[in-house]
């Protein structure tokens, strides 16, 4: 088997079912699974998807063990050379597993590959990032990387700052699609996927484990995939979300800075983020 695709479900069967019916449609060359992982759902019953797809690998886990959880279960089941991560709100715009594959089979020094995410409206969603530091918070608060060259400026900082419409070498990138080798989880300190956060940063963490391990992580543009993102998240939702995920980004930058200099990075971020976060919110009552 060469690639073991893991979709997790909650509560989005729609969705999920469109996600695997554009697998069906777009990839080729491949041999590959689906290991549809449902997170105690309530929307429906999960078995409805094993009546739609009946060759994809059901497994129903009888409570939300989040989206940490319910990878690491579907890896367990996984038995491809290769493993996708794959979010349910996504829908392959072309055969991106297959670009990715075969570029990840030819760059042994590359241990995690991504495609370009496109929202349904075609709009490009910056789905790389630097992990933060203090340097990089504080370039973004005064912006001095104006001062930059275009090409400099886009490679330095990513996230909104670069297109998205070239190749990139990143520190990490969303969860959304991440394709790599199986062989990497056994050299992981856990044997697993890092678990420390049940959602929401736990792409970075992943990230920063398989660059610890002296690996790459590449953006290939020209894989793309269709990405509803937060489509089906209230405002008061997406407050809550951007709270929590604000909350484990400090906690994961303990890692980067392991002394003093965390407070240092803490009090930048959280000002820089939670001013951002209730400018929003005056901005969202006034309209």
């Amino acid at each position: 088997m060469q690639l073991s695709i893991i979709i997790i479900n909650y509560n989005t069967f729609n969705l999920t079912c469109n996600c695997i019916q554009s697998l069906n449609e777009k990839i080729t060359g491949i041999e590959y699974e689906v290991i549809l992982v449902d997170n105690a759902s309530v929307e429906c019953d999960p078995n409805l998807f094993k009546e739609k797809f009946p060759w994809i690998t059901l497994v129903i886990n009888p409570v939300n063990t989040g989206f940490t959880g319910g990878n690491n279960t579907g890896i367990e089941y996984s038995k491809g050379e290769y493993i996708l991560l794959l979010n349910s709100d996504t829908e392959l715009i072309n055969n991106a597993p297959g670009i990715c594959l075969d570029y990840i089979k030819q760059h042994k020094e590359v241990g995690m590959v991504t495609c370009q995410l496109i929202y349904p409206d075609g709009r490009i969603q910056y789905n790389t990032r630097r992990f933060r530091t203090i340097c990089w918070e504080l370039l973004e608060v005064f912006p001095l990387y104006k001062l930059l060259p275009k090409q400099k400026r886009e490679r330095l900082m990513l996230h909104h700052y670069f297109d998205h419409k070239s190749f990139a070498d990143v520190d990490w990138v969303w969860g959304a699609f991440m394709l790599f080798p199986g062989s990497i989880i056994g050299q992981l300190p856990q044997k697993k996927l890092s678990d420390d956060f049940f959602m929401y940063c736990e792409d970075a963490l992943w990230c920063w484990d398989f660059k610890q391990l002296g690996y790459h992580i590449h953006f290939l543009p020209e894989a793309k995939v269709m990405h509803v993102h937060k489509g089906s998240v209230s405002k008061d939702k997406w407050i809550k979300i951007r709270k929590t995920s604000i909350k484990n980004h400090a906690k994961f930058m303990k890692k980067f800075y392991s002394d003093s200099r965390w407070y240092i990075f803490a009090a930048i971020y959280y000002t820089k983020q939670y001013s951002a976060l209730w400018i929003g919110q005056i901005f969202n009552k006034l309209n």
